[in-house]
C-alpha cells in the first residue's frame, strides 16, 4: 500500500480534531440540559414592524418563575433569555446546534473514508463517489435548521408575553446550499473519472 501524501495525512489530523471537537460540543450541549439553575440565553433576530404584540420592551432581565422568557434589547439583535428553565426548554435551545453537530459529524466521518482511500493511490471509485454524494446531500439538509430554529423560537415564546413578536435565528445558514451543491458536483466529477479509468482498463 503506497504511502498517502503528507498534505492528505495533515488533513486528515485536522477532520479527526474537528470531530473530536464537535463531540465535545454536542457532549457539554447536551449535559446542560440537565444542569444547575441558570439564565439561558439565545441570540435572535427581532423585526418589530413585524411583531403582533405590544410586550416587545421587557426588563433587562428576565424576571418570574422559572422558565420566564424574556428579551435584552428588543429591537433587530437581541438576547432571548429564559431564567431557570426546564430540561426541555434547554433542549429546545440547543436543538438547532445540536442538529448541526451531528450533521456535521457525519460528514466528518464520510471525509475521513474518502482520505483513508487515498492510501490505495485511487481515489477515484464509484465508492467515493457516493461518499460525496452523501456529503453533499447532508450539507444542503443544513438549509432545513432554520426552519427548526424558527419552530423552536415559536414555541418557547407561545403562551409568553412574547407571544407574537417576530423572531428569526440569528445564524446563517445560507452557505451549506451552495457548499452542498459544489460537493455533488465534485461527486459527479468522481463519478465520472472511475467511469473513464474502467473504459481505459477494458481497452489495454
Amino acid at each position: 500500500m503506497a504511502r498517502p501524501p503528507v498534505s492528505i495525512r495533515i488533513l486528515e489530523v485536522i477532520v479527526w480534531l474537528g470531530l473530536g471537537f464537535a463531540l465535545v460540543v454536542l457532549l457539554i450541549g447536551l449535559s446542560a440540559v440537565f444542569g444547575e439553575s441558570r439564565t439561558d440565553t439565545r441570540y435572535v433576530f427581532v423585526n418589530p414592524y413585524a411583531t403582533a404584540t405590544t410586550a416587545d420592551d421587557p426588563a433587562p432581565v428576565p424576571t418570574g418563575p422559572p422558565g420566564t422568557v424574556g428579551l435584552v434589547k428588543p429591537a433587530f439583535n437581541a438576547t432571548l433569555t429564559i431564567a431557570e428553565p426546564s430540561p426541555w426548554q434547554s433542549f429546545l435551545l440547543i436543538l438547532p446546534e445540536l442538529l448541526l453537530t451531528l450533521v456535521l459529524c457525519v460528514v466528518a466521518v464520510f471525509l475521513l473514508l474518502l482520505l483513508r482511500s487515498f492510501h490505495a493511490g485511487d481515489p477515484f471509485t464509484p465508492t467515493n463517489a457516493r461518499r460525496l454524494a452523501v456529503i453533499g446531500v447532508l450539507l444542503i439538509c443544513v438549509a432545513v435548521i432554520p426552519q427548526v430554529d424558527g419552530w423552536v423560537l415559536h414555541t418557547l415564546v407561545s403562551g409568553t408575553p412574547l407571544q407574537g413578536t417576530a423572531l428569526y435565528a440569528a445564524e446563517d445558514y445560507r452557505w451549506a446550499p451552495v457548499v452542498g451543491f459544489g460537493v455533488l458536483a465534485l461527486a459527479e466529477f468522481f463519478r465520472q473519472g472511475s467511469r473513464l479509468r474502467a473504459d481505459v482498463q477494458g481497452l489495454v
